[in-house]
């Protein structure tokens, strides 16, 4: 039906090419609307043996990423180019002009969780941080237990 709905506002058209692996293409979320996401990881559906993507979306936390099936990538306008977007620091400012102080800075990094840059890091920590975030790319809970209780 998903599909249908697409085909009829001509926004989308299917395809028989795959997605590539760390490329950005329009995807639809749960919400129905188009985001820029990049594709993170391939992996084959055991119950409908279609192929699913996890996606991270653009400029979303992480907890909004998700596997979505091929029919919610838009595959017709192919891979998004990474633009120059607007600082959304700058945005935040709401069009008034300001110069940005390192308090300033400060606070939107706090309240925004920006992290260091690896460059920015003693090579520990950046080494560290490198190998946590190839692990923790991509979710893997199966299922959770509490105690004598299961929750899959």
């Amino acid at each position: 039906m998903l599909e249908q709905q697409m085909a009829v506002n001509n926004e989308y058209t299917p395809s028989s090419i795959e997605p590539t692996l760390g490329s950005f293409y329009n995807v639809l979320m749960k919400d129905n609307t188009w985001q820029v996401a990049e594709i993170i990881q391939k992996r084959q559906n055991t119950d409908t043996k279609r192929a699913e993507y996890y996606v991270h979306y653009k400029e979303f936390n992480r907890r909004m990423d998700e596997w979505v099936s091929t029919d919610r990538i838009n595959m017709s306008q192919g891979v998004i180019e990474d633009g120059n977007k607007d600082d959304p620091m700058l945005e935040s400012l709401n069009g008034r002009e300001r110069k940005v102080t390192r308090n300033l800075k400060r606070r939107h990094d706090e309240i925004n969780h920006i992290q260091k840059s690896y460059d920015e890091m003693d090579p520990t920590t950046a080494a560290l941080e490198k190998e946590h975030e190839a692990l923790t790319k991509v979710k893997y809970i199966d299922k959770i237990q509490i105690g004598k209780y299961e929750i899959d």
